[in-house]
């Protein structure tokens, strides 16, 4: 069986919430899938397919805390098939209370040693 090299370097936690987000074009909804201190990643983004590299504001809450998270972020990688889309994105100096909660909730729900690559 060919076993798959993992590039991912941080710890990744499980993220199952709406998230928004905007664009110059706009603004939209879309599936948060998982987090890490880094980035996100997420699905269903009604502006794919994007470069990477380009720059979106995501605005979304973490599970249990009422206080909402808005990061810019770059698109990392974006993959689209048919009417699905996968976005994984960097996040762009996120202001300090932001990283240290999104900080918090990756070691408190995260994956136990399964790297990020973002």
């Amino acid at each position: 069986m060919e076993r798959k090299h993992e590039r991912r370097r941080r710890t990744r936690a499980r993220l199952e919430v709406e998230a928004r987000e905007v664009v110059p074009r706009g603004e939209a909804p879309v599936q948060a899938r998982d987090i890490s201190e880094l980035g996100i990643r997420y699905e269903q983004s009604a502006f794919a397919p994007r470069m990477d590299g380009d720059q979106v504001l995501l605005q979304f809450h973490l599970p249990g805390d009422p206080e909402p998270i808005e990061v810019e972020a770059m698109i990392a990688d974006e993959r689209c098939l048919a009417r699905t889309s996968e976005t994984r994105a960097t996040f762009l100096w996120p202001r300090a209370a932001d990283a240290r909660r999104i900080r918090e909730y990756v070691a408190a729900h995260g994956d136990g040693g399964k790297p990020d690559r973002t």
